[in-house]
């Protein structure tokens, strides 16, 4: 989580998942899983909102037998100005590579293109300054790269078809990543301190920050009709 968006866990909760990923082997195997966290001090207060965002296709997944670089595309709009925390691809075995893209007007921006290893799935935290900041309306756009062939050693027949499902051999097609929403304040207040941090220049472009480089422009204040139509009849 961002040390700045801390989740509240509330006494007696309880933690449950109809979907820890356990795959038969064919003996009786007692499985055993820990999760871990780490607590805040008691007068933390988050700054700012988990965003909630689903990015992701479960629903149509068709994975053809004995055939590389297929792809999967999923795409989502961001209702709210959002910044980008970690990129956490979460494929399943025929799984090879996962990019995440940021679509704003016409600009197409690749924010992170990883490999992807089933055995061992991994999130990637962006650094402070380069956590993508971006506005409300923008595109992600998610492209998966599945590898349903004998040279990819965690498929272990690549002659079936493979659709969706919870089991590590159907399939999933997610961007796990973590985001937070940004209120209008706090999305001005972020971009100007990435101007500072990077001392940009009125030519420079950030990746991830369509805005940044944008001249700020002071909101118009918006008049009241009623009030025009008094002035014009005083007049």
């Amino acid at each position: 989580f961002d040390e700045d968006s801390g989740r509240l866990l509330r006494a007696n909760s309880y933690i449950v998942s109809d979907s820890v990923h356990i795959h038969s082997n064919g003996k009786d195997t007692t499985g055993h899983m820990e999760i871990g966290f780490r607590f805040h001090p008691p007068e933390y207060e988050p700054k700012y909102r988990g965003a909630f965002i689903g990015l992701g296709n479960g629903v149509d997944i068709s994975i053809a037998g004995n055939e590389t670089d297929q792809e999967l595309h999923a795409y989502t709009v961001l209702n709210e100005h959002t910044k980008i925390i970690t990129f956490e691809p979460h494929l399943h075995a025929p799984g090879e590579r996962m990019c995440l893209e940021a679509i704003w007007g016409y600009t197409v921006e690749t924010l992170s293109c990883v490999g992807y290893d089933h055995n061992w799935v991994r999130g990637y935290p962006y650094t402070d300054d380069a956590a993508p900041l971006l506005p409300k309306g923008t595109i992600l756009h998610i492209v998966g790269y599945m590898n349903n062939s004998e040279t990819n050693r965690n498929v272990p027949d690549p002659r079936n078809w493979q659709g969706s499902g919870n089991r590590s051999v159907t399939n999933m097609f997610i961007d796990l990543g973590m985001r937070v929403t940004l209120s209008e304040e706090q999305f001005f207040e972020a971009m100007e301190e990435r101007r500072t941090a990077l001392n940009l220049g009125p030519n420079d472009h950030v990746i991830g920050c369509p805005l940044c480089g944008a001249p700020l422009v002071a909101p118009i204040v918006e008049e009241d009709d009623d009030a025009g139509d008094e002035l014009a009849a005083s007049d």
